[in-house]
């Protein structure tokens, strides 16, 4: 897996701002805090930021165990082309697989496309969330490390 670097900043923060109905709250300092941590990686076109979590942590109505990887954003910049299954395939294996941890992230319940691109790939709704105030709905999805 490719991981960011500053240099490749703008053009990621581009991306997002393009998409401003999806990722509003994305932000170019946070983007750059993730990039300097090596939580960001930027392969083909797609980017995924994400963190491991040192402690269990709450999310919405679930408990998350420490050691889970959580998946904070991810954009194709051609979406539609399979290259954002590619790459988000590659993360797990590569990233969350030998990390031993589950995978994890949160998506607004009306952005049904990101839902179903999550099902594909192997994901499950296990729990909800929800953001401003309760105003806006989501799911808790988990992709688990199957050991053995």
């Amino acid at each position: 897996m490719r991981h960011a670097e500053l240099a490749d900043l703008k053009t990621i923060y581009d991306l997002f701002a393009r998409r401003r109905d999806i990722f509003p709250h994305v932000r170019q300092d946070a983007l750059r805090r993730r990039i300097e941590a090596g939580q960001c990686i930027f392969e083909d076109g797609v980017v995924i930021t994400f963190q491991q979590y040192r402690k269990r942590t709450r999310v919405g109505d679930l408990d998350i165990p420490a050691g889970s990887i959580m998946l904070h954003q991810i954009i194709n910049s051609q979406q539609g082309n399979g290259t954002g299954g590619r790459v988000f395939d590659r993360f797990f294996q590569e990233t969350v697989v030998s990390s031993g941890g589950d995978l994890y992230l949160t998506v607004r319940v009306d952005n049904s496309a990101a839902c179903q691109f999550y099902r594909r790939h192997g994901m499950e709704k296990v729990g909800t969330v929800s953001w401003s105030g309760g105003g806006i709905p989501g799911l808790i999805y988990c992709k688990p490390v199957i050991q053995g």
